[in-house]
C-alpha cells in the first residue's frame, strides 16, 4: 500500500508519502504529478517510504528530472536519495510545516489481492 498526501504551503505543495513505493504505485504517482500543474516548487517527502522497487526508482529520477527536490529523515529514504543522488531539500524537514494554511488532500492507493 502506498498513501500520498499532498500539503499546500505558502512557498511550495509538499507530497508526503508513506509505505510501498513500487509497480502501478509509483507509476500512479508519476501520472498524478505529469498530468497536474505544478507549482513553481514540489517537494517529496520520503521519509515514511519504506521499500522502492527497480519502478519506483525510474519514477523517482522522472521526479528528479522535472525539478523535484526531496527530504529524507529515516536511514532508508537517506539512502535512497544518497543512492539515486536525489536533490535534498535544507529549508524544511520533513516534521516542520512553515507556512502551513491548512490545504491537504490525500490519495490512498491500496492494491487488491489477486
Amino acid at each position: 500500500m502506498l498513501r500520498m498526501e499532498f500539503y499546500r504551503f505558502t512557498d511550495c505543495l509538499k507530497l508526503r508519502m508513506e509505505g510501498r513505493f513500487v509497480l502501478d504505485f509509483a507509476r500512479h504517482a508519476r501520472a498524478l504529478i505529469g498530468d497536474s500543474i505544478l507549482p513553481s516548487k514540489l517537494i517529496v517527502d520520503l521519509s515514511e517510504v519504506n521499500y522502492v522497487d527497480a519502478v519506483g526508482e525510474e519514477v523517482l529520477l522522472w521526479f528528479k528530472g522535472i525539478g523535484v527536490t526531496f527530504t529524507a529523515e529515516s536511514a532508508y529514504s537517506h539512502d535512497v536519495c544518497e543512492r539515486l543522488r536525489l536533490p535534498i531539500e535544507n529549508g524544511l524537514s520533513a516534521g516542520s510545516q512553515p507556512g502551513w494554511n491548512g490545504a491537504r488532500r490525500c490519495a490512498q492507493i491500496q492494491q487488491e489481492a489477486s
